[in-house]
């Protein structure tokens, strides 16, 4: 895979602020068990789901 990265639009009908805290709400769209800060900048967490998941994510960036 030579080009690795993404991007995409999704439009909705709520205020730029409701977005982003949505989008910043990670216990609020994964569902498995979460350890650790998810809402700053440099916070690291686990994500775990169940015992077929496991993944280690930091925040690198945070823009609203």
């Amino acid at each position: 895979m030579k080009n690795q990265n993404f991007t995409t639009t999704i439009s909705v009908d709520r205020s730029p602020e409701d977005v982003f805290a949505a989008i910043n709400n990670v216990r609020g769209w994964w569902s498995g068990e979460i350890e650790g800060d998810t809402d700053k900048l440099g916070a690291e967490f686990t994500y775990r789901y169940k015992d077929v998941h496991r993944t280690r994510q930091k925040v690198t960036e945070f823009i609203s």
